[in-house]
């Protein structure tokens, strides 16, 4: 039985609607398309005539069949089946872009509108939108709350019209008017100093998301561009981006080394405020390690004299009370606000006598220092400052003072083309007037911290960015005495003979910068009274932003780093302005969130706060974190395709990885226990400052104890192939196995300069077919004396040493871009790593230094190691 099925018109069930009659827009795409792929072409026949070849003709042919081609390339390109949605780069494709031209770049619009009304494509607009349930719920929602809203305003409308009859009344009725009491003066709000800050209070729709965790000044401008931290896992009590949801990893490599800028905004980044006499505050640094030899040395000498004048700043590593150089809290930034010009200078430049018996004013500083260690320093700084005399009066700054870092080769071109200061240097070549950060400001448009004296701080009032939106490019100077005046003020720096105080330390002003921001339509209304294509006028009451910027220098990897202190609401005004910057090289400036911040660490060398630092409080806790992490990553994989910790061979008849396998297990790396021990305690490690480690390990320093149990953060290089993992293993070259060892050191390729230019005898080329059964053994034997590395997987290839070698762990390893091969950031044991005294001074000590420095780096639940080299870490 064949059935048959009518042919049912379902033009008008269709998503898409039929093409209207006589529009052949198909025809003309299939022509379009069939022209761009055919490539002219003109034969040589005419060249030749009588056979000889005219070579004008044959030149002119050849000439039109390059140009034809060329042409086809061009033409090919421009009418492949991208649209308009597809051309733009990564970083600007929407999902909506394809029914949504609002979605696309407005040079691009004409084209996308276009494309969609010949393709039929379905647009819809949000106002023509049937509703969801869920959205149709949420509207009828929010009618009923609005006009809750207009009863509740009403009835205090009435109540306060009400009231105000009432006193019309009274004073209608004859009684006497009050005497106006006169003006009272306001008294400042007190501060609450020592006392932790809670965040601002954010707006009424964005209250419920920040009940356990604060949002940055920029995170609405992140979260449609960033992988945020998850809603209930905030980092150090922030939402912060993790990374840009464009892939990003190489170009932010190339943004920081070659060519570009890469910002992150660093808000979250904790400020503390001390204030009281110099001697008081020196003596609460010196207390938290600051300038302890080999960590800062001479900061309270005659070469720390810039910094304690607030010219320069200091950074380096904070310890716990008097404990140096063992229990380290984390790394920091400390900055001297400048002294004021006293009145005695004053009076005595004018040749006045000064008044007598005035007493001398406080200082000011300010730590900036990680959020991982704020609240142990917190403590440690409360209760030094307590026993200070005179006492150190400490304020909290974390939701006062904001941070903006960028680094990159292009890095201060974009500072300088957004941040302009309120007063700028008039004309005129003469140094004498450059007495001011805000005169040489944009002299450093070329300039990277390495080219500038070290640790630079510059301190001026800005204007509000939002009057110059969008940012233009700043020309670079090109004349020879512009070229000339900038390395007259790299070479002398002219802020060091008249430091002037920073408007950023003090409270009014912040407060008053923040407050004197005026609206965005404010600002669009002043750009519409503007000129074309020029800025609106300045005016008297526009808010002044005080700012603080820093220069911190990089190694030989990276072009060093900017940093911008600035009052908290004032960030955000800042940081469009720097995304929105052209550069002068093309493009703008990049973003990066937590994990950009630690790759360029880990290319550099350096080691990352607070992951690379095991043995503070602040790593020994991130571990913590990334071990459930990996932990229950591993578990949710099937039992068929997760490694098996238990059954890991790894040679010599040894079974089982070394361990837990998913961690940086560093409770092996101490002595074990025995039978004796009732109770097994777990073991403190301490992480030791690289100058001090430097001296241990060669075996130089003075000091014969260390603390034990003590850390060293190491790099790891690899010699061979192979990119070390995350909780890596770190050997040391067998000690027990001599033969072992000897395996592993014949691992070591030799520098094709050193190698030895050794003549072949003729016993080592291939004898021939016929050559007698002598020479044939001879060429044997040679080959078996030649020393070859073994390959990997070979049976010949040594096994990794047993666990008393076992050294540290690999905190962060993968590819390095900026080496070209796999590096690591690692922790190893200081006990087993200090070079014996009998090696400094023995005969052939520099090749067992050279050894000593040697390691095999195997991954956790693999049984192959691999040889590297370690060196300590910036």
């Amino acid at each position: 039985m064949s059935s048959t099925t009518p042919q049912s018109n379902n033009t008008s069930s269709r998503k898409r609607k039929a093409p209207i009659a006589g529009n052949n827009h198909r025809p003309h795409k299939y022509a379009r398309l069939n022209n761009a792929r055919k490539i002219s072409s003109q034969t040589s026949d005419k060249a030749f005539s009588e056979g000889n070849l005219n070579v004008d003709k044959f030149v002119k042919a050849r000439e039109y069949e390059i140009k034809a081609l060329e042409d086809g390339l061009r033409k090919s390109k421009a009418v492949l089946s991208q649209r308009a949605f597809q051309d733009v780069p990564k970083d600007l494709r929407r999902r909506t872009a394809s029914h949504n031209v609002k979605w696309i770049p407005k040079r691009l619009r004409p084209r996308a509108a276009k494309e969609m009304v010949e393709d039929n494509t379905p647009t819809v607009t949000a106002r023509r939108r049937k509703p969801s349930t869920h959205q149709r719920l949420r509207l009828e929602t929010a009618k009923r709350l609005q006009k809750l809203s207009v009863k509740s305003k009403e009835r205090r409308q009435e109540k306060k019209a009400q009231q105000s009859e009432a006193e019309v009344k009274v004073s209608v009725e004859g009684e006497e008017p009050k005497q106006a009491s006169p003006a009272l003066s306001v008294c400042k709000p007190r501060v609450k100093m020592a006392t932790l800050k809670t965040a601002p209070i954010p707006k009424a729709k964005f209250k419920k998301r920040q009940i356990h965790k604060t949002w940055l000044p920029t995170h609405l401008w992140h979260s449609k561009r960033a992988h945020m931290t998850p809603p209930k896992e905030p980092l150090w009590r922030f939402a912060l981006p993790l990374t840009p949801t464009a892939k990003c990893y190489r170009t932010t490599h190339r943004a920081t080394t070659q060519r570009g800028a890469v910002a992150w905004d660093m808000s979250y980044m904790s400020t503390i405020g001390l204030d009281g006499p110099e001697k008081s505050i020196e003596g609460l640094l010196k207390a938290l390690g600051v300038g302890a030899d080999g960590d800062g040395s001479g900061a309270w000498g005659k070469s720390g004299l810039k910094w304690r004048q607030g010219t320069r700043t200091w950074e380096g590593w904070l310890h716990e009370r008097e404990e140096w150089p063992a229990k380290r809290i984390a790394p920091a930034t400390v900055i001297w606000n400048a002294k004021t010009q006293p009145e005695e200078d004053v009076l005595v430049a004018k040749g006045e006598d000064a008044p007598p018996n005035k007493s001398k004013e406080n200082r000011k500083v300010s730590i900036r220092v990680h959020p991982a260690g704020f609240m142990q320093l917190w403590e440690q700084v409360i209760r030094l400052g307590k026993v200070q005399k005179p006492t150190v009066t400490v304020e909290d700054l974390r939701f006062e003072i904001g941070s903006i870092e960028i680094s990159g080769p292009n890095a201060a071109e974009a500072l300088v083309g957004i941040l302009h200061p309120e007063s700028l240097a008039k004309g005129g070549t003469d140094m004498g007037n450059l007495d001011g950060a805000h005169d040489i400001w944009h002299y450093l448009s070329n300039q990277s911290p390495s080219s500038l004296p070290p640790n630079i701080l510059l301190a001026f009032e800005a204007s509000d960015p939002r009057l110059r939106h969008p940012p233009r490019t700043i020309q670079s100077p090109a004349d020879l005495d512009t070229q000339k005046r900038i390395r007259q003020i790299c070479t002398t720096w002219p802020l060091d003979s008249n430091p002037r105080p920073a408007t950023l330390f003090e409270r009014s002003n912040r407060l008053k910068s923040q407050r004197s921001l005026p609206s965005q339509k404010s600002i669009n209304r002043r750009k519409t009274l503007a000129d074309p294509g020029q800025y609106p006028k300045s005016r008297p009451n526009d808010p002044k932003i005080p700012t603080l910027v820093f220069a911190s220098r990089g190694n030989t990897a990276t072009a060093g780093t900017w940093t911008i202190l600035l009052p908290w609401k004032c960030i955000e005004p800042v940081w469009r302005s720097l995304m929105y910057y052209p550069l002068a090289i093309g493009g703008s400036v990049r973003f990066g969130g937590v994990r950009e911040k630690r790759q360029i660490a880990f290319e550099s060398g350096s080691a990352w706060f607070p992951g690379d630092f095991p043995g503070t409080k602040a790593g020994d806790e991130w571990e913590l974190q990334e071990k459930v992490k990996r932990k229950a990553e591993w578990e949710k994989r099937p039992k068929g395709r997760r490694v098996e910790w238990d059954s890991l061979d790894l040679g010599m008849g040894r079974k089982g990885e070394i361990g837990t396998g998913w961690a940086c297990d560093w409770q092996i790396l101490g002595p074990k226990p025995t039978e004796a021990d009732a109770d097994v305690k777990e073991i403190f490690f301490e992480s030791l400052p690289r100058s001090f480690a430097a001296q241990l390990v060669a075996g130089k320093s003075t000091e014969s104890i260390h603390p034990p149990h003590a850390l060293i953060t190491v790099e790891i290089t690899m010699i061979t192939k192979g990119v070390p993992q995350t909780c890596a293993r770190i050997y040391r070259l067998p000690t027990a196995n001599i033969d072992l060892r000897a395996k592993w050191l014949a691992q070591v390729p030799t520098p094709a300069s050193k190698r030895p230019s050794v003549k072949k005898a003729p016993t080592l080329r291939r004898p021939g077919a016929d050559a007698p059964l002598a020479e044939h053994k001879g060429y044997a034997a040679a080959l078996i004396m030649v020393a070859t590395p073994s390959q990997v997987g070979s049976a010949d290839y040594p096994p990794v040493p047993d666990e008393d070698d076992l050294i540290g762990f690999v905190t962060t390893g993968k590819f390095n871009l900026g080496e070209g091969k796999g590096s690591g950031i690692a922790s190893l044991l200081l006990e087993k790593v200090v070079v014996p005294n009998t090696l400094v001074s023995g005969e052939d000590h520099t090749a067992l230094k050279k050894e000593h420095t040697l390691c095999i780096v195997r991954d956790a639940g693999q049984s192959i190691g691999r040889l590297a080299k370690w060196e300590l870490a910036l």
